[in-house]
Parts: structure tokens; sequence; C-alpha cells
């Protein structure tokens, strides 16, 4: 008997995040009273959302949204290069500054500029150009916590950047019959086993030593590959260094590897459409459930418009842009939210064919 029940506060936020700007926690409840239609004052709604189970329930509500709306729209020929792999995962993470006041329950690692902060750690599927896995944290948490455990990588790539560059964690992967794609950091001193010029010309002088002993060795006009190995956990680590472009046969040229790396790019394009079309940002309160559930239902509400644009594309077999329909999918949205409001499934089926014609 409520007038904020699970299923109206859930259809309203996602629809409010997916619709239109908002800049304040007024904007949800106008929003919630002009969706319904209803009275509820401002602070009766702020009230609801600075519950902490109001929190829970917005995020296994995004879980599932993510869960079901997750769809493979790319992949490869058979025969191509990558065609053998069965995910290709990307993992990344984007921080957001909130009250200070929240500074003991999300501490942030910039303390003398932002000390409160939290970070979304995000996994996802370049098959499936959307995320897999979302995880919320203090931005202090390590973002190597949240990588994919090494057996789900199993005949896939890992992309990542340099802060997840682990090598007990690379082993797993290794030994659990995955691979990886990661930018090396500064400071690792693998031993060399063999290195290759730009034209392919082995470079015996450099072989079977430290990198850090022969780097100022390095050709500084042509890019050198190096078969390298760690010791990991009793056991050799053996990875290939890519540093050059290399002609002997491999599995896949350096050239392929390095055009590969640039796909890890799509999570910050992912997170920044995130920020712009789907309102995660944070809002100046600080209630810690506010916090949490606000960035849930953006999230929500960006996988209802990707999950939109991949349909449109299976469905007319005509590439569409993630970041276009995130921009009008405002336009759209109406007619869905009305027929979920009545529970009409026939109206629904109508309003989604409409909706992506």
């Amino acid at each position: 008997m409520r007038t904020i029940t699970p299923f109206r506060l859930g259809l309203a936020l996602t629809a409010t995040c997916a619709s239109q700007r908002v800049d304040t926690l007024a904007d949800f409840s106008r929003a919630f009273n002009a969706l319904f239609p209803t009275t509820i004052t401002s602070k009766a709604f702020y009230n609801h959302m600075a519950k902490p189970h109001c929190a829970a329930f917005i995020r296994t509500m995004t879980d599932r949204l993510v869960s079901a709306m997750t769809l493979k729209v790319l992949g490869f020929a058979k025969g191509k290069v990558f065609a053998e792999f069965r995910h290709l995962v990307i993992q990344d993470g984007r921080s957001f500054a909130i009250h200070d006041a929240l500074r003991e329950v999300f501490p942030g690692r910039f303390k003398g500029v932002k000390p409160a902060a939290v970070e979304l750690h995000t996994t996802m599927d370049l098959l499936c150009d959307a995320p897999t896995t979302v995880v919320l944290t203090p931005d202090t948490t390590s973002a190597q916590a949240f990588l994919p455990e090494p057996p789900a990588l199993r005949a896939s790539v890992l992309l990542a950047d340099r802060g997840y560059a682990e090598l007990h964690y690379l082993e797993q992967v290794v030994q659990q019959g995955g691979f990886c794609s990661i930018r090396a950091k500064a400071g690792m001193n693998p031993q060399g086993i063999e290195a290759l010029r730009e034209d392919g010309k082995l470079l015996r002088s450099l072989r079977n030593k430290p990198l850090q002993t022969i780097h100022a060795k390095l050709p500084k006009r042509q890019r050198v590959e190096r078969v390298v190995w760690w010791q990991v956990a009793g056991r050799p680590l053996c990875l290939r260094l890519i540093v050059s472009w290399n002609r002997r046969p491999q599995r896949y040229p350096l050239e392929t590897i390095c055009r590969a790396y640039k796909w890890r790019w799509q999570v910050e394009v992912l997170l920044k459409e995130w920020q712009s079309y789907a309102n995660l940002h944070v809002f100046d309160t600080a209630k810690v459930a506010i916090v949490e559930g606000l960035m849930w239902a953006a999230t929500a509400a960006a996988a209802l418009k990707r999950f939109l644009a991949h349909m449109a594309q299976l469905l007319t077999e005509v590439p569409m842009s993630t970041r276009r329909v995130a921009m009008c999918a405002m336009h759209v949205l109406g007619d869905l939210v009305e027929v979920l409001k009545r529970a009409d499934v026939a109206g629904l089926y109508a309003a989604l064919e409409a909706t992506i014609t």
C-alpha cells in the first residue's frame, strides 16, 4: 500500500537517469511525482533513498539488468585473427570524488585534494560491447582485486593498463590457458632470452640479459621485441615484451597485438558515456546509501540504452553507434516507460518495435 514501491522506484530512477540531466536529488522526486502521479515531498523521498536497503535494492536491480541485457554483437569470422578466443575482456576503473564528510567510509587516494572518493571497477566484454561486472569500492581499494578470476579467462584475452600488471596473477592466467595484453610497468626488470629488431634482425648482444641492463642499448629509431621471463611462485613465467615490430612468424604478429591493445580504449568510452548520458556523477550528499544508489541507477540507465542500441543493430542489421543512441534515447523511452507502468505486455512489444524502428 506504499506510494513508493520497489517497482515504481526502480522504474522512476532508471527512466530519469536515462532521459534527462539530473543535478539534484529533488529532480528525482519531481520526476517520480510526474511519472506516477503522486505528491511525495522531497524530504520524504530523500529519507526513503537514504535507507541502506534502498541502495542494496538498486544495486540488485542493476546487476539483473546488466546480466539480462548483455548481447553478443561483435565477432570474428572463422579463420580470422582472434577468432579462436571466446572473450576479449577489458578491465579498468574510474574514480569519483564525493562529499568530504564520507572520508571515513570512502577514503580517497588524494587526501589533500579530495579526502573522500569512490571507484567503479568495470569488467567489459568487447564482443558484447557492454560491461559484465561493475563493483563500487572506496578509492583506496586495490584495483587488482577485481580482475576476472583466471579460470574465467581460459581461451580469452585480457586487455588492461599497467596498473593491472601483477605477475602472480598473469602466471595464473597463463596456467589456466588464458592470454593477456597489458602495458608493462617502467620498473620491470625481467631476464631476457632473445631480442629482435624492427627489421627482424636478431640482436645477439641483447640476449640473456636483464631489461634494465640493456635498456640504454635498445635501438632508438626502431622498435624491439624481447622474449623475457620472471621467476614467479617457483616457476618461470615467459612472456613477450613488445617494443618493436617483428617479421619473424609468430602466433600473432606484433603489429596485430599493438592494434588489438587499442581496443582497451572502449572501456574508457563506456565510462565516459555513463558520465555524459546517464547521469553518472556525484550528488552533494553525505548519505552513503544515496551516493551508492544513484550511481547504480545511472549504471542501470546506461545498460538499458546499450541494450536498445544492440537490439536495433541485431534486428535491423544496421550498424548502430552506442554513443548516438545514448544521446537520443530520451526521445523514445517515454512509450516504453508508460507500458511498463501499466504492466502491458502486448503494449511493450509494440513499444519496443516502435523504439527500434
